[in-house]
C-alpha cells in the first residue's frame, strides 16, 4: 500500500508550508520597507569609494608581491 499524494494530510501540510512561505514574504517586505534604516545617498557613495580605494590598494600590494616573487624565482632558477 502506497501513500496517496492527494490525501487530506498531504494537502494540509502543503497549505501550511505555503501559508508559512507567504507569511515570511510579507514579514520580509515589512521589515525591508518599514524597519530597516537605509543609508543616505552620500553615505552610500562614501562607502563605495572607500571600498574601491581599499580594493585598489590591496591589488597594488598583491601585484608588487607577485612581481617581486617572480623576479626572485627567476634569479633562483638562473643559478
Amino acid at each position: 500500500m502506497g501513500s496517496n499524494p492527494a490525501s487530506p494530510a498531504n494537502i494540509k501540510g502543503y497549505d501550511l508550508v505555503m501559508r508559512k512561505f507567504f507569511n515570511y514574504l510579507k514579514e520580509s517586505y515589512t521589515e525591508l520597507t518599514k524597519k530597516v534604516t537605509w543609508p543616505t545617498w552620500d553615505k552610500l557613495q562614501n562607502s563605495a569609494l572607500l571600498v574601491l580605494g581599499a580594493t585598489l590598494i590591496l591589488s597594488l600590494v598583491v601585484f608588487i608581491m607577485d612581481f617581486a616573487f617572480q623576479h626572485l624565482m627567476e634569479f633562483v632558477y638562473a643559478l
